[in-house]
């Protein structure tokens, strides 16, 4: 499955727009996540100026992408992002498109569990670019692209698509040892349905259960 040149480039203007003075100010996924919605159809794949696809040879996503997004273009994603300001250890940002789908892509790595979890607490607490407060065990109101929320002792991922996400297949594709899935809150928010909160210890997953 190829796109046209023209497409890519499009979309790609539109997301960098929305990304100047990064440095200064961090920038909702509401004002990236989008453009989807705005692609149109040309007639000439031969326009000039295109971004050329960036990616990488190895990356947190790599091996779990190859397989359930294989046809997609990557692009680093620089803008500041509210995770960003938890001083994680390691991340990686990325931002991939095909021709039916934008999907968003960060990883964050940090030392301990502590950090990682202040760094999510603080990131539902204000969501989104309405800063809505979620907490453990919360509905996420009801949104028009599927969301994913992985949590683990030292990462913290966060995924967006306009169609479901796998959960279960991304996660056996980043840990290929069952003994080795261990993450504290899996957070599935489905597009326009009801949030699933879970936990999954040494393979074996469980609903998570607030009251």
């Amino acid at each position: 499955m190829k796109a046209p040149a023209s497409f890519f480039c499009f979309a790609l203007i539109l997301f960098l727009a929305s990304c100047t003075d990064s440095k200064k100010n961090s920038v909702t996924l509401d004002e990236i996540s989008h453009t989807t919605d705005k692609f149109e159809e040309v007639d000439k794949p031969e326009e000039t100026g295109v971004i050329r696809d960036q990616k990488p040879k190895n990356a947190y996503f790599i091996t779990a992408f190859d397989s359930l997004y294989k046809d997609a273009s990557w692009f680093k994603l620089d803008s500041m992002l509210f995770p960003d300001r938890f001083g994680p250890s390691g991340l990686e940002k990325w931002y991939l498109l095909n021709q039916k789908d934008s999907l968003v892509a960060l990883h964050y790595a940090f030392k301990d569990s502590l950090r990682t979890k202040n760094a999510f607490f603080n990131w539902i607490d204000c969501y989104g670019s309405k800063c809505t407060s979620y907490r453990v065990g919360s509905q996420f109101k009801k949104q028009s692209r599927s969301s994913l929320f992985l949590v683990g002792p030292n990462d913290l991922i966060y995924m967006e698509s306009k169609f479901a996400i796998p959960a279960n297949k991304l996660i056996s594709l980043l840990n290929e040892k069952k003994e080795e899935r261990n993450w504290i809150y899996v957070v599935e928010i489905p597009a326009g349905s009801k949030t699933r909160w879970s936990v999954i210890k040494e393979g074996e997953i469980k609903e998570l259960n607030v009251r």
